[in-house]
């Protein structure tokens, strides 16, 4: 018997029922993840899942999503780039981005996150209802580039980019701020959350997450339950014994990423990563530079964002700066120029794909 094929409806939706209901969750968050864990490591990422909206999408709490990115640009930036630290020391996907060679030294990691800050903000602030949209073109090309990846780790011996993968990546992308919101000085309202948490679970569908293997699929306190237990049994025991190929290829990130935020350093940064992550600082950190910056960045989180006098006029600044470095970075890349010279260049996408690239191998 041959299985039907859902048909997009006028709203764009592939016109499906969810299986568990409107973001209903019929598993716990620790249940959620043991299946994550078990089942998505044997499962390759889903490439000919259709690129459509599912019918669980719901408009008012997606819009509401990229409201809470917006009110929260720094603190949420931040996390981001805390949560892209940690999955680097998963050695699945690290061994990935090795392959690929595009993150391995400050140069090639400025180009590579750099573009992926900018295909986020499309998707923050585009339109995922209409499918010629830049946000669904940037999630196309997104999409595109992970079937290669898929493809050259398969051809490496390395396996399938798998569903496990895409989770913990995911995390990367939404974790903190739903975990540890207090660390980064934000109060979000539960509605917020909700919002966020839609957000990530319709751009996880889209790129190729199973939707009863997406972190994202449940209620807020499901959710943070999976959080908690994606980094209290992946992502902690990977940070405290970090395989060889993990500090230079974090030092390349945060070495890159200084050409866009010029306040950040390596070993700074690392620590406060470790804070949101509830590790203990192994040892004092070596310079007294490195020590000032990690006491700035405490007291920008636990003190100016958090107390409300203070947060309604620091909040607005920082939220401006950190736009400004986006807005400005890929077009006058000034401080990247003077860190590596000629060899930079602005950071493209590239919407024109071939059909090809979006078929599994």
């Amino acid at each position: 018997m041959v299985a039907d094929i859902p048909k997009p409806t006028t709203n764009g939706t592939t016109g499906r029922k969810d299986h568990q209901g409107e973001d209903k969750c019929g598993d716990s968050g620790e249940e959620l993840v043991a299946l994550i864990l078990s089942e998505g490591a044997k499962l390759p990422i889903d490439f000919k899942q259709p690129f459509l909206l599912p019918a669980w999408f719901d408009k008012e709490k997606f819009h509401r999503g990229q409201r809470f990115f917006n009110n929260n640009y720094f603190a949420l930036f931040v996390a981001k780039l805390s949560g892209l630290l940690t999955i680097l020391a998963v050695e699945s996907i690290l061994k990935v981005l090795i392959l690929t060679g595009k993150s391995s030294e400050p140069l090639t990691a400025f180009r590579r996150y750099l573009d992926t800050i900018v295909n986020m903000v499309d998707w923050y602030e585009g339109d995922i209802c209409n499918p010629n949209s830049v946000c669904r073109k940037s999630l196309l090309t997104i999409r595109a580039r992970h079937c290669g990846a898929n493809k050259s780790s398969s051809a490496a011996g390395f396996g399938p980019i798998t569903q496990r993968d895409m989770a913990i990546t995911q995390f990367g992308f939404m974790g903190f701020p739903v975990l540890c919101s207090e660390k980064l000085g934000i109060q979000p309202t539960n509605e917020e959350l909700e919002g966020f948490i839609h957000f990530w679970r319709v751009i996880g569908h889209l790129l190729g997450i199973n939707d009863r293997l997406n972190l994202c699929r449940g209620d807020v306190e499901s959710t943070r339950a999976a959080c908690r237990k994606i980094l209290s049994d992946v992502l902690v025991p990977a940070l405290e014994t970090p395989v060889k190929d993990f500090p230079p290829m974090a030092n390349a990130l945060l070495n890159g990423m200084w050409a866009m935020v010029p306040f950040l350093q390596a070993e700074a940064f690392m620590d406060f990563t470790r804070h949101l992550c509830g590790i203990p600082q192994p040892t004092e950190l070596r310079t007294l530079y490195s020590r000032m910056i990690l006491q700035i960045q405490l007291f920008v989180h636990s003190v100016l964002l958090t107390r409300y006098y203070l947060a309604v006029i620091f909040r607005p600044i920082l939220n401006f700066q950190m736009w400004l470095a986006v807005f400005m970075t890929p077009k006058f890349p000034l401080l990247a120029f003077l860190t590596f010279g000629r060899n930079i260049c602005t950071t493209e996408t590239h919407y024109q794909l071939q059909p090809t690239m979006l078929t599994a191998s």
